[in-house]
């Protein structure tokens, strides 16, 4: 059975995995997220438009430049502590 592609070559398979990814990465820098399949579809295609993959390393590193260039995205906001 062929696998549908959702955008830029990426599968299912490929989101679910990149969802992990980030969400793991915004985890261990204490990050929220409005909307993580948002955010992750976003670095997903910005990894894609730079000519990477979605590899760990590369969805890793696309997603870091997120953190450290927060004007990318406003759907990451710091989580605030209680």
């Amino acid at each position: 059975m062929k696998e549908s592609i959702l955008f830029d070559f990426a599968t299912v398979q490929d989101l679910e995995s990149c969802k992990q990814i980030v969400a793991r990465k915004l985890q261990a820098s204490q990050v929220d997220c409005d909307d993580l399949e948002d955010l992750t579809r976003d670095i997903m295609k910005l990894s894609y438009s730079i000519g990477g993959s979605y590899d760990v390393n590369m969805i890793v590193s696309v997603t870091q430049c997120y953190l450290d260039h927060p004007q990318l995205s406003k759907k990451i906001k710091k989580k605030v502590e209680a």
